[in-house]
C-alpha cells in the first residue's frame, strides 16, 4: 500500500513557502546592502574561508561520478546489446568526466603544473577505483538505485547549465577584483544584466552572480532523497534533521564565500536557492510520489530472469 506522496503533503508546501519568504526578505536586504555587507565580513585570509572554498564544491562534484557508477552497473537490465553498451558509455562518461571536472576546475590548495595532464591521469585512476568499489555493491541494490543514479546526473547537469548561463548573462564583477582595483566603481546591483559588458581587465573573472560554490554546496540536498529511497528513513524526525543539516552546510558555505571576497550576499542567495528549486523540480519528476517506486527496476530484473 503506497503512502501519501511527499509533494501532496501540506507541511512540505508550508515549509517551502516559508523558505521562499525568507529568501525574498534576504534578497531585499542584499539589494540595499550588498557592498556594505562585504565590507563588514571581508577576511580572505581566514582559515574558515579557505576550508569551505575547498570542501564547499564537493557535493556537486561527487554527485556525477556516484550517479555514473550506479548507471554503469545497471546495463544488464536491458536486453538489447546497443542499450547495454549505451548505458555503459554513459556511466563511464559520468564517472571519468565527473572526476576530470573535479580535478581540473575544483578549488585547490596550490597551483598544479600541467593541470590538464594531471586531471586526465587523476580522473582515470580515481574513476577506475570508483568503478572497482562499485563492483562490491549488491546487484539488487544497484538495480533499485538506478533511478537515483540518473537523477544525480540530470540534476547536476541542469543546475550547472543554469548557473553558468546566468554568470555569462549578468557578468558581475567580483568584490576581490574591486579591491585589487582600489575602488568599487565596477560594482553593479545583482539585477543588472551585463551580457554585452566590456571588461576592461581580462585578468578579472566577471562571474560573481550567481555563486557557483553555493550552488555546488546546495547539491548536498540530494542526500534528502535517501528518505524517498528507503522506508526506514522516511520519518519526519529524520527528514527534518537531514534537511536542517543540508541547509546549515549550504548556509555556512554561502557565508564563507562572502568572507573570502568571492561573492556578495545576493550572489550566494540566488546560487543556493535556484539550485534548491531545481532540486525540488527534479525530485518531483523522478520521485513524485514521495517514496521510491522500484517497479521499473523490478520488472527489468524479472524479465532478465525469465529471459535467462
Amino acid at each position: 500500500m503506497e503512502r501519501e506522496g511527499k509533494f501532496s503533503n501540506k507541511t512540505f508546501w508550508i515549509i517551502n513557502a516559508l523558505v521562499f519568504a525568507f529568501f525574498i526578505a534576504l534578497m531585499v536586504v542584499a539589494t540595499m546592502y550588498d557592498l556594505k555587507i562585504n565590507h563588514a565580513l571581508s577576511d580572505p585570509d581566514s582559515f574558515f574561508a579557505d576550508l569551505f572554498a575547498l570542501v564547499g564544491e564537493y557535493p556537486a562534484y561527487f554527485a556525477v561520478p556516484v550517479g555514473g557508477v550506479i548507471v554503469f552497473y545497471n546495463a544488464p537490465l536491458f536486453f538489447e546489446q546497443y542499450k547495454r553498451i549505451l548505458i555503459r558509455v554513459v556511466g563511464c562518461l559520468a564517472v571519468f568526466g565527473g572526476w576530470f571536472f573535479f580535478l581540473y576546475a575544483g578549488t585547490k590548495l596550490t597551483e598544479i603544473p600541467h593541470l590538464v595532464g594531471f586531471s586526465v591521469v587523476g580522473a582515470v585512476g580515481i574513476g577506475a577505483a570508483t568503478l572497482w568499489v562499485g563492483s562490491f555493491v549488491r546487484k539488487e541494490t544497484m538495480n533499485k538505485l538506478f533511478k537515483y543514479g540518473v537523477f544525480l546526473i540530470v540534476f547536476t547537469l541542469v543546475t550547472l547549465a543554469v548557473i553558468q548561463i546566468s554568470k555569462n548573462v549578468f557578468c558581475r564583477m567580483r568584490y576581490r577584483d574591486m579591491i585589487k582595483e582600489g575602488n568599487f566603481d565596477g560594482f553593479t546591483p545583482w539585477y543588472k544584466i551585463n551580457i554585452a559588458r566590456e571588461n576592461p581587465n581580462p585578468d578579472y573573472a566577471y562571474t560573481s552572480f550567481p555563486s557557483g560554490h553555493t550552488s555546488s554546496a546546495a547539491h548536498i540536498f540530494v542526500l534528502c532523497v535517501l528518505c524517498d529511497l528507503y522506508p526506514r528513513l522516511n520519518k519526519k524526525s529524520i527528514r527534518a534533521a537531514l534537511n536542517a543539516a543540508c541547509f546549515l552546510f549550504t548556509a555556512v558555505v554561502a557565508v564563507s564565500r562572502i568572507v573570502d571576497d568571492a561573492h556578495f550576499l545576493s550572489d550566494v542567495l540566488v546560487g543556493g536557492y535556484v539550485t534548491y528549486l531545481i532540486f525540488v523540480l527534479c525530485r518531483f519528476c523522478f520521485f513524485g510520489k514521495g517514496i521510491y517506486n522500484f517497479r521499473i527496476a523490478e520488472n527489468k530484473i524479472k524479465d532478465c530472469e525469465i529471459g535467462g
